[in-house]
């Protein structure tokens, strides 16, 4: 489906093609025809020269057969991955110019679960499953393992935030001159619902990171009926992505990650529903679904402001931070701890406020965890003492609870609350966020203020 989609006029600063475009697992097919099959990869050029590639699903063989057809290949070739499930990295082994001698493949992604990028990549290619090893390949490969924050390669800035899904998940905005693209996939919402006002801390962390966006790629990979029954699995239904892409003033958006379930009838009429409720809204934002082979000029206009100058380079170990868990419930105990031991995390559980102060006086936790209930215990809000006990003012909290409308019954405590978590939590989602929590504390560290005697 090749197809130029024109943007504005003008000179042209980033050049985004759709390789591959479905989400979970290929879905070849004369029902998938239009839109295509392949998995998660997609092209951007720049002005600047050079060629970054977001993920390498099955769509990155045809975009390595396209590379090898120009009279040259990229002697320097950047991909950056969101996260290391199957259907973003399963095209790697045939995409031909990693078999190259004198190409320089450069990988980014997040630290991932039990292995690094590296070991993840080797895994899926030992001889088990595939006959040529990661080791066997003629190309020069260098590994990099982001966080959240920013970096530059040659002209393009880099901006990754970390996203809400079952494995470490970043996203990326790629920023050329005064153009912004945002690549976002796999993502769910905080809240379920988010609601229109997107109270959840993470909601709203989510729209400034795409805000203002010349171009924003989202996960939409379930309508909101099917999401019902997905929640916990890691992906975005269509209503939160229009809501959050009109939020931020998107000026395109493209649907993506399509579910292997969804074939070319259901996602026209995605779209036109879509089309219909963004209209109602009085929006001039465009919609439309990304399809295998479409190809988008994509200009911006006005100065863009940087949201997080923290390097993404630089690694921040979670390891040995203590975690002060307060609630008086076992199961939270139990399930939480088994969590916390694969990151190597330090967990300090406290039934009730008072062995909660003391523990986090004597220990001084990186993180605290704990049940809505003790949100108002008197006198004032408990997080507040936490913090005062510790003498760290802006000590993350995150507070599990059994319902979104902890919002409005707790309006007090919203400012005090890095994070909310409902039951019942999906254990590696859990395990993603604290990893975020702490990895975002330990880049912004605060002047310690004195303790309370």
């Amino acid at each position: 489906m090749d197809e130029l989609i024109n943007g504005t006029e003008g000179r042209v600063r980033l050049v985004v093609r759709f390789w591959g475009i479905r989400g979970s697992i290929p879905t070849p097919g004369p029902t998938t025809a239009r839109y295509g099959g392949n998995t998660s990869c997609v092209e951007v050029r720049g002005d600047g020269g050079d060629l970054f590639i977001l993920d390498c699903g099955t769509g990155i063989r045809e975009l390595g057969q396209a590379l090898l057809a120009d009279t040259t290949v990229p002697s320097r070739i950047h991909i950056l991955i969101g996260h290391t499930h199957w259907d973003h990295i399963q095209g790697f082994p045939f995409f031909t110019p990693v078999f190259l001698p004198g190409v320089e493949i450069h990988l980014y992604a997040p630290i991932g679960f039990q292995r690094g990028l590296e070991a993840a990549l080797a895994g899926q290619m030992q001889h088990a499953y595939f006959p040529v090893t990661l080791q066997d390949l003629s190309s020069r490969i260098h590994y990099t393992e982001l966080e959240e924050g920013s970096f530059r390669i040659g002209t393009c800035l880099i901006e990754t935030q970390y996203l809400n899904h079952t494995a470490p998940t970043i996203a990326y905005r790629l920023t050329e001159g005064s153009t912004s693209i945002a690549y976002v996939t796999d993502h769910e919402p905080f809240w379920t619902p988010a609601g229109p006002d997107f109270a959840h801390p993470g909601d709203q962390r989510h729209i400034e990171f795409i805000q203002d966006a010349d171009l924003v790629i989202h996960d939409a990979q379930y309508s909101d009926e099917e999401y019902v029954t997905k929640i916990g699995w890691g992906h975005s239904p269509v209503g939160y992505v229009r809501d959050v892409a009109l939020a931020a003033h998107v000026k395109r958006l493209a649907l993506f990650h399509h579910d292997p379930t969804h074939d070319d009838a259901w996602v026209d009429a995605c779209v036109r529903d879509m089309q219909t409720a963004i209209a109602a809204r009085n929006s001039t934002m465009e919609v439309f679904a990304a399809a295998e082979g479409i190809v988008l000029e994509v200009h911006g206009e006005g100065a863009y402001a940087v949201t997080n100058k923290n390097s993404a380079l630089l690694r921040r170990s979670i390891a040995g931070e203590r975690v002060l868990l307060v609630s008086p419930h076992d199961s939270d105990v139990t399930a939480i701890e088994r969590m916390l031991v694969e990151d190597n995390l330090v967990l300090m559980p406290a039934s009730d406020p008072d062995t909660a102060l003391k523990q986090a006086k004597q220990f001084s936790p990186s993180l605290v965890i704990m049940d809505a209930s003790l949100l108002e215990t008197p006198p004032g809000h408990f997080g507040d003492r936490l913090r005062t006990v510790v003498g760290t003012p802006q000590l993350p909290i995150m507070v599990l609870t059994d319902t979104s409308d902890i919002v409005n019954t707790h309006p007090a405590a919203n400012d005090a609350v890095s994070d909310y978590i409902t039951r019942p939590f999906n254990p590696p989602m859990l395990r993603t966020r604290v990893r975020a929590c702490l990895a975002r504390t330990l880049a912004n560290p605060q002047p310690p203020t004195p303790r309370a005697r």
